[in-house]
């Protein structure tokens, strides 16, 4: 079954289908089932995980004895965590004592494996994502010294993990407001770890003393691990100054919200010999176990077996949605797949609240598309295409293509695209014109991947 579900029907002549199966095979390449198996083994109760090849292969190397354990726990939270816990589960046996998932899906039959699922609310938390959270924080604040803990750390984690109502209502309010005033993800993020007892570090102080393998799967730019749901379990090196910088940028009084700091060190009387955060970080190894240099080399691979030239334009592509793609389609030459991997931003202005459906994947092709049409810029020979890692962007449709059979639709349709734009209105220009992707919801979240493709012919 091909990850992209409504591929036959997007695949209209022959280059249109390469450019898909190019995005197809960036969805294989994070495949939460078949890299959990890659990456995951046990041989003779050694446990041996391995990461994504694309980081310091030393530091990101783990073997531990499962002998040494009396109970071994696993934990998930962001999308697609349920998938990899089941997937680890598989592989645990009998030796898992159970574990919980938090994930914007619910998966059947986990009895069987000892797990339990819950669904959370994304991009803005509820009362849901409370009560999971807390099962979560019960079962890792009941572990002891002889426990180990398997924690998927995926990115949505950070909207999905919510500890308490207090949090609730407050990231609700700061999230919402910084995200429509175009915060960038690493100000969401700082923001958000002083909003929570759990986020930036908070999980792993909770775990303490057990030792925490946790498998970090990065959705942001630069593959920051403290950034990935805000960083659980990762030590924070921000401060709650920061995080009042940031609300006093966007116009708010950070006095109206509790902050928290993150854990840095225990008090001085819970010491032991060693000094500062090593006290809550001392049994936890983070790694990076896939992230999108995954799905990029994959689709470098599958670009250069269909016999075009691939060129890896950006890993870490930002920038307002709407103009993310301009420079790839001036840029691009005959014959070559440029490929990119990021997380761009749809900035509302006060007067566009109300504004209509749509991603910023959709938004970014969108742009591409208007930016052809205004310039005469002809299009003919090019595929662009944008689409959400996770299936998810925004909508139920995980992003879309546009070629010039897209603005030849929309011109029978009497469709203005500039106006769809604007409007921020992409999902309802690509679904008039039968563009929009659809994908199933089986891979990790490593943000969004972006690809211009030129034919091989003038």
């Amino acid at each position: 079954m091909k990850n992209i579900i409504n591929f036959k029907n997007l695949a209209v002549n022959s280059f249109r289908k390469k450019a898909l199966k190019i995005a197809e095979a960036g969805y294989e390449g994070i495949n939460i089932e078949k890299i959990v198996s890659e990456r995951i083994k046990i041989k003779d109760n050694l446990l041996k995980i391995g990461h994504t090849a694309f980081f310091d292969e030393k530091k990101n190397e783990i073997e531990t004895n499962l002998d040494d354990f009396e109970r071994i726990y696993i934990v998930g939270i962001g999308k697609g965590s349920a998938l990899a816990i089941t997937a680890s589960a598989k592989i645990l046996g009998k030796k898992l004592t159970g574990g919980i998932a938090l994930d914007v899906n619910k998966l059947k039959s986990l009895k069987a494996y000892k797990l339990k699922t819950f669904v959370g609310t994304h991009p803005l938390p509820s009362k849901q994502n409370i009560k999971a959270t807390q099962e979560i924080i019960k079962l890792v604040k009941s572990l002891t010294g002889k426990d180990l803990l398997i924690a998927f750390i995926c990115g949505g984690g950070s909207a999905l993990a919510c500890a308490s109502k207090e949090e609730l209502k407050n990231s609700i309010l700061a999230i919402k407001e910084l995200t429509r005033a175009g915060a960038n993800i690493n100000e969401l993020n700082t923001v958000r770890k002083h909003l929570s007892e759990f986020k930036g570090g908070g999980l792993a102080k909770m775990a303490c003393p057990a030792t925490v393998i946790s498998l970090i799967v990065s959705d942001v730019c630069g593959n920051d691990l403290s950034n990935v749901a805000s960083g659980p379990t990762v030590y924070d090196k921000t401060a709650k100054k920061d995080a009042e910088k940031i609300l006093k940028k966007y116009g708010f009084n950070p006095d109206k919200f509790k902050l928290y700091e993150t854990p840095k060190a225990k008090p001085r009387s819970e010491r032991s010999s060693t000094t500062g955060y090593e006290n809550y970080f001392k049994n936890v190894k983070n790694i990076l176990f896939a992230c999108n240099q995954d799905a990029v080399m994959a689709m470098v691979s599958k670009a250069e077996e269909l016999g075009f030239k691939p060129k890896i334009y950006s890993l870490a592509l930002e920038g307002e949605a709407s103009a993310a793609l301009l420079s790839m389609t001036a840029k691009v030459k005959m014959g070559e797949a440029l490929i990119a991997a990021g997380e761009t931003t749809v900035t509302l202005k006060k007067h566009e609240i109300k504004a209509e459906r749509g991603g910023r994947n959709m938004e970014a092709v969108l742009g591409a598309l208007v930016k052809c049409q205004m310039s005469g810029f002809r299009c003919q020979n090019l595929a662009i295409m944008s689409f959400a890692s996770d299936g998810f962007d925004n909508t139920e449709a995980a992003g879309a293509i546009g070629d010039f059979l897209t603005l030849e639709k929309a011109k029978k349709l009497k469709l203005k695209p500039k106006e769809f734009l604007e409007n921020h209105d992409s999902f309802n220009f690509f679904k008039k014109t039968g563009d929009l992707i659809f994908a199933e919801k089986k891979c990790f979240n490593v943000a969004d991947l972006m690809l211009v493709l030129s034919s091989l012919n003038e």
